[in-house]
């Protein structure tokens, strides 16, 4: 062996004594690749844990956080070290219980730190902002008495500013001011609109000392151009909590300061936001907060309306669909303390709370808090993982109850809490009759209706009663279908045929938003014969006009609730101003309408064809929770399903609002065919703008797993590839590999073995997506 020369041995020695000399830490940066990368900080310069920094990444320069200082082996070379440009702040944005959070998040769901860290900010932090500027607003105000008109000078003196004549538009001013605003300052948008004043001549003004002009700062309240009023329920403030409110709070509140983990389950009714008010307000009186989460934003509006009546100004709402600045400046305030009530969707888990003291997830069976982009995580799950990190106690609340959620009772990792019946005691569950639509006589010529249900909204309507009509698809048809040849008018970037909206007069993909006109023939074989096949809510909604011409009616859709649409209709359906609700799942969903006495389902068995495993679960949990929207208030409520399936055990459960029943039957059910909670799922998508790549690619991603199931001997076992429900959307491909196992132990180890393989990028535009415990299939 040839001995190392002294040069060699020199620039080892150099970098050895740089290594040493020099600090480097690890930094998350924004980019799709399941590590961290290191950086050299510049001397005299320190960046903390949770401290945003700017660095170079190839050609581009990126925001990442930093996660901890680096560890450099003896094979590592500093001067390939690219250095950190700038650390953005002196003290860390991010404590350790959050990157503590994040680490787990990563570690569970095989999720990129980069991304998953960017949950943690507002996005506007997250590329590098500084905080939100100051929104503020002009104040005009008459000064004191005293000072309001000045003596004139002597005959000898020159005219001061003050005594020069005052123009038109400064009189107005001044007179408006004294007429309508003689207790103090007011906004001088609201001057200028009542004069017709510019803000030069308010200027003018002041600079003669005749009014005075100031700057208050304002928040950003998401709340603020929404009428509370409206949203809120008629019962906030229950006169005392039923014995088992009192329970459930009792159990919660003994357990607070160290985690435990509760299902609450209380039937559609049973004050269960009762019981998250009296224990907020006892995680309050200890000094610390509390972060309530929502399956949707929809829903955010109304609960934190609720909760603002109860609590004052303490509430703050965090979600992806509030303006930028405004989510900023929350974010801020809670981190500071100052907001120490949090009401949002599934990313509101990850708000800054100073002093956590309580989780709750409201209807924490919703499919939504799943996220299903990367970074994929459920909001529930790691609800009760910060709980558990926090030493704060976890309530998970639902009417149906998820069968994971189920299961961990079982297992005893969460502990059962139950609200048996309604909160007033007096307003039974409504009475639920199904109606089979394969031999009902229909009031329609489409047979939407059936002659009883109409009955039943025309007695309804009479009594100055409202109703809501629940059907789960959205436009007018779900497809135009050629008579000729048979063939529907799909969409050219996916496999899905067009859904016709006819207000809007365009064909619409629901998966790409490509739309089209209603073309006069059949774009196959030129016939023009094209029929409109199925029905959705405008459909729905314009026979039931026809039906009952002097009826208010409403619609609840993704096409009618855009923006600030969906307060307004909400208020005015709580305000008697609709008669008539018609809508998707939307309505279902933690509504407390006091005027709702009869609730109708047109097609209860609709989301029973679905290619998944929790169909049955789904569409059991969705007509439980739209029947008890009915009899709320002081009158009792009636449901009426129309189905083609009565003898279903879903829909016969439903009927009978039999939560326990439906999870006995459904849980014996899974564990015959092995799916979760008895057994634990990954999916692997592939997807690429080339049918063979894609298929290859799921093939060997298959038997890589296939080998490396087969050398560890575990119990895991791989569904060979197939397309995916939905075989194309925008272009691309998709073909899906499912893994299940027995357990999370074995399911891991398998995934951790062929990591390299399935987190390399592959080649081209191929995509590789890793999705543990799925919830989505299509």
């Amino acid at each position: 062996m040839r001995p190392a020369s002294s040069s060699g041995a020199r620039r080892r020695t150099a970098c050895y004594q740089r290594r040493v000399h020099e600090r480097f830490v690890e930094v998350a940066v924004p980019v799709p690749l399941a590590q961290l990368f290191t950086y050299r900080l510049p001397p005299d310069v320190t960046a903390a844990p949770g401290t945003r920094v700017r660095v170079p990444f190839g050609p581009r320069k990126l925001v990442g956080v930093v996660f901890g200082e680096a560890s450099p082996d003896s094979a590592f070379d500093p001067r390939k070290i690219k250095p950190i440009e700038r650390v953005l702040e002196d003290e860390p944005l991010l404590g350790e219980p959050e990157l503590a959070l994040v680490r787990w998040l990563c570690d569970y769901w095989f999720a990129p730190p980069g991304e998953a860290v960017a949950l943690l900010l507002p996005p506007r932090m997250a590329e590098g902002a500084e905080g939100p500027p100051p929104r503020t607003r002009l104040l005009v105000s008459r000064p004191a008495a005293s000072e309001n008109r000045p003596s004139p000078p002597p005959e000898s003196a020159p005219a001061s500013p003050r005594a020069a004549p005052l123009g038109a538009k400064m009189g107005a001013v001044l007179a408006w001011l004294d007429a309508e605003a003689r207790d103090g300052a007011v906004d001088a948008d609201l001057v200028r609109q009542a004069t017709g004043a510019t803000l030069d001549t308010l200027r003018r003004l002041a600079e003669r000392g005749l009014i005075q002009l100031e700057h208050e700062r304002r928040l950003r309240d998401p709340l603020a151009a929404a009428d509370l009023a409206a949203l809120r329920s008629p019962d906030l403030a229950l006169p005392r909590l039923t014995p088992a409110q009192h329970a459930a709070v009792a159990a919660v509140a003994a357990a607070l300061g160290r985690y435990q983990g509760f299902l609450l389950h209380g039937v559609t009714g049973s004050g269960k936001t009762e019981v998250y008010l009296a224990l907020i307000e006892a995680v309050l009186a200890r000094g610390e907060g509390t972060i309530v989460l929502v399956p949707e934003i929809a829903l955010t509006p109304q609960l934190a309306a609720r909760f603002r009546a109860r609590l004052g100004d303490k509430v703050a709402v965090q979600h992806s669909g509030l303006e930028p600045l405004a989510r900023q400046e929350q974010w801020v305030r809670i981190r500071r303390g100052e907001l120490p009530v949090v009401v949002g969707a599934r990313s509101a888990i990850f708000a800054p709370m100073p002093a956590l003291g309580l989780i709750v997830v409201d209807e924490e069976h919703d499919p939504s808090f799943k996220q299903e982009t990367s970074p994929r995580y459920h909001a529930r799950d790691l609800a009760l993982v910060r709980g558990h990190q926090a030493g704060v106690p976890v309530v998970c609340g639902s009417a149906t109850p998820s069968l994971e959620s189920w299961a961990n009772v079982t297992r005893h990792k969460l502990a059962l809490l139950s609200l048996p019946e309604r909160a007033h005691l007096d307003r039974p569950l409504p009475e639920v009759e199904l109606i089979d639509m394969r031999a009902a006589p229909a009031a329609d010529p489409h047979r939407l209706f059936s002659r009883p249900l109409v009955a039943a909204l025309e007695a309804t309507l009479s009594l100055r009663e409202q109703a809501i009509l629940f059907i789960n698809r959205r436009g007018y048809a779900s497809s135009v279908q050629c008579h000729t040849c048979g063939e529907p008018l799909a969409c050219s970037a996916c496999s899905v045929a067009y859904t016709w909206h006819r207000q809007r007069a365009r064909l619409i993909c629901h998966y790409c938003d490509e739309t089209r006109p209603f073309p006069a023939r059949c774009p196959k074989c030129g016939a023009a014969d094209l029929a409109e096949v199925g029905t959705g809510t405008e459909h729905v909604e314009e026979t039931l006009a026809e039906l009952l011409p002097h009826a208010r009616i409403g619609r609840m859709d993704k096409d009618t609730t855009r923006g600030n649409a969906l307060l307004r209709l909400l208020g005015q359906f709580r305000k008697r101003e609709l008669d008539v609700l018609v809508g998707t799942q939307m309505v279902a969903k933690g509504h407390d309408f006091p005027g709702v006495t009869l609730v109708g389902v047109l097609a209860a068995e609709q989301g029973l064809a679905f290619p998944d495993f929790r169909a049955a679960e789904r569409t059991f949990q969705l007509l439980t929770q739209i029947a008890g929207r009915a009899g709320r208030a002081e009158r009792p409520g009636r449901v009426l399903m129309q189905t083609h399936l009565p003898d279903h055990y879903a829909i016969r459960h439903a009927c009978r609002h039999d939560v326990l029943g439906f999870l006995d039957t459904e849980s014996e059910l899974r564990l015959a065919r092995a799916f979760p909670p008895a057994s634990h799922l990954a999916l692997f998508r592939v997807g690429g703008p080339e049918l063979g790549p894609v298929r290859d690619t799921a093939r060997a991603l298959c038997d890589g797993l296939e080998r490396a199931i087969a050398q560890q001997g575990t119990r895991v076992s791989v569904t060979p590839p197939q397309p995916a429900p939905i075989e194309r959307i925008k272009d691309r491909w998709r073909y899906q590999v499912l893994v299940r196992s027995p357990t999370r132990k074995e399911l891991r180890a398998a995934l951790e073995a062929t990591r390299a393989a399935w987190e390399a990028r592959p080649s081209g535009r191929l995509q590789i997506a890793l999705d543990v415990d799925p919830i989505q299939f299509l």
